[in-house]
């Protein structure tokens, strides 16, 4: 083989290895997009810092968490839940004894379109409408122009403890999924990227 070649091959080699290495860098580590981060902070950034004042809780998480959950969007998407939906109205009907903290007795004097709103997922934060009723709270709270205060409260009753202690891996992972981190590397949210971009954006935000 002449040497020409040889270099050939090796540069080829390498062209390949540095765009093979770039998009695997990509994949795995998306950057932060500074226009979501500008939108929240002409959109949501007041609001939050005074509702974090209010409940001592640490605004940056719920900034970068309202970017993850809403893209800082005005007036957020709403997000309805098929598997949700059914699971309410098999408890309803008694098909299940329960979903979560919510019974059949619950549900009772629940309409099918009320059940849809339960099975929705409201304002900034995302939060689920079923929560309304743990919270003790009309669920038009998390729909309305109250949706972000009473996100907040919610996050603060279901892992207050983890924000608190400035657990914010697990509080992401709870938010999105229900459960702590669990152990080792790899988390169970739906984007594999969920808590290293909020995490990101936390840092873009001190």
């Amino acid at each position: 083989m002449k040497k020409s070649t040889f270099y050939l091959l090796i540069f080829i080699v390498l062209c390949g290895s540095l765009f093979v290495g770039w998009r695997w860098y990509k994949w795995n580590y998306p950057p932060i997009d500074n226009k979501a981060v500008e939108k929240l902070n002409k959109n949501y950034a007041r609001e939050v810092e005074k509702v974090c004042r209010a409940l001592e809780l640490p605004d940056t998480y719920f900034k970068a968490l309202i970017i993850l959950e809403s893209s800082a969007d005005v007036p957020p998407q709403s997000r309805f839940e098929q598997h949700i939906y059914d699971k309410l109205k098999s408890v309803k009907r008694g098909l299940s004894p329960r979903y979560g903290q919510i019974t059949t007795d619950t549900l009772q004097h629940f309409t099918d379109q009320q059940l849809k709103d339960m099975a929705t997922s409201w304002g900034p934060l995302q939060v689920m409408g079923y929560h309304a009723l743990t919270m003790g709270i009309p669920i038009e709270y998390l729909k309305n122009e109250n949706s972000l205060h009473y996100g907040v409260i919610w996050c603060k009753r279901t892992y207050g403890d983890y924000l608190r202690k400035e657990s914010f891996r697990d509080a992401f992972h709870i938010h999105n999924t229900g459960k702590p981190h669990p152990d080792g590397w790899f988390p169970n949210t739906h984007n594999p990227h969920y808590i290293r971009l909020g995490l990101a954006y936390m840092a873009a935000f001190e």
